[in-house]
């Protein structure tokens, strides 16, 4: 087998993979930046950096991980009924694997604390999140606020 051929394979298998992760994180991008009912600059260049140093999502075309994103923005603006619901139903895919959830987690807290004022609305959010994916959200905020500090 070519080594060409091996690694697209290998590439597509990765991809697979991490098919549900990239719609999980776009959709925690999505309700996390929206959550104060606006999508600020400070937070598309934090969910930008999120797309561009996740390994999970780095097998995928970064302009594909901005127009699934971009879709789940313009439905949680257009109001329909069940929009956030559905993309909950993205994210809870991964209640249970910890790690995943970890991940998905650090990603809102980056979009949260990107304009460096944690509104109440987007702190609401990160606690639902959390126990969408069962995990403690004032526990896992301080262990990542800690880091951030390291």
């Amino acid at each position: 087998m070519s080594s060409l051929l091996l690694e697209k394979l290998v590439t597509e298998v990765r991809r697979y993979q991490n098919k549900d992760f990239l719609h999980a994180a776009m959709a925690v991008c999505a309700i996390t930046a929206y959550s104060d009912g606006e999508v600020s600059i400070e937070e598309r260049y934090s969910i930008d950096y999120a797309i561009d140093n996740i390994e999970a999502l780095q097998t995928f075309d970064p302009a594909r991980a901005i127009e699934i994103l971009d879709d789940y923005i313009y439905l949680l603006k257009s109001g329909a009924e069940g929009a956030k619901a559905e993309l909950y139903k993205k994210i809870k895919v991964f209640e249970g694997n910890y790690k995943r959830s970890r991940t998905l987690l650090r990603v809102a807290h980056l979009i949260i604390c990107a304009d460096r004022d944690v509104d109440p609305r987007e702190q609401k959010e990160f606690t639902m999140l959390c126990n969408l994916l069962g995990l403690e959200a004032n526990k896992l905020w301080r262990q990542i606020e800690n880091q951030k500090a390291l």
